[in-house]
């Protein structure tokens, strides 16, 4: 009896490792193709995490994502230091449209360095997230929800102006580490009448 036993989970640890096999041929030939607009959700973000994945143990891809974090917390704290003198916390819903404008102007500056260092959509998205998590507080669905927003923006909007204006302060922040005051988070937020 312990001979069979033994015999079947031999055949079943082969079944398996047939499968795996088969699977992993499967998923790098799916790696390869564009995903269709009607796929999976799931089946899309298996493929994203692979592709992604080739990539983690590339050196140059880590190495531009960190140096990418630290400017745009760099960048994202030095603005927040003039609006938190006035607001020293914007964890509440009475300021939640304060949030809304600067989390877009802050989406606009982590892009705008994350394309900088040669970041993917991906990874951009993730730089976005973190800078929001970090310097706001916000949830990942505010986040994301935020993100959406902006991806979503109609040109010439308020909500395209404020990402504009980050991005602008960030090209200018990379270039001399400093902003030009008409560009700067609190100018801006009084320009937008967020202050008013």
């Amino acid at each position: 009896m312990l001979a069979l036993f033994i015999h079947f989970c031999e055949a079943a640890v082969i079944a398996l490792s047939a499968l795996l096999v088969t699977r992993l041929f499967q998923l790098e030939a799916q790696a390869g193709k564009p995903v269709s607009a009607g796929a999976d959700d799931s089946v899309e973000k298996l493929v994203d995490h692979i592709v992604v994945d080739r990539h983690r143990d590339n050196d140059f891809h880590y190495e531009n994502k960190m140096e990418s974090l630290k400017l745009a917390q760099s960048f994202a704290g030095a603005q927040m230091m003039a609006v938190r003198k006035d607001f020293a916390t914007l964890a509440g819903d009475d300021v939640a449209w304060l949030r809304q404008a600067i989390s877009l102007y802050l989406i606009g500056a982590a892009d705008f360095i994350g394309k900088q260092h040669q970041c993917a959509i991906r990874g951009r998205k993730e730089l976005i997230r973190m800078v929001l998590r970090t310097q706001l507080k916000l949830s990942a669905e505010t986040s994301q929800d935020y993100f959406n927003d902006a991806v979503h923006r109609q040109p010439l909007s308020d909500s395209d102006h404020m990402i504009r204006a980050g991005a602008k302060a960030a090209r200018m922040w990379l270039r001399s580490q400093s902003v030009p005051e008409e560009l700067a988070l609190r100018n801006q937020l009084e320009e937008w009448g967020v202050f008013a």
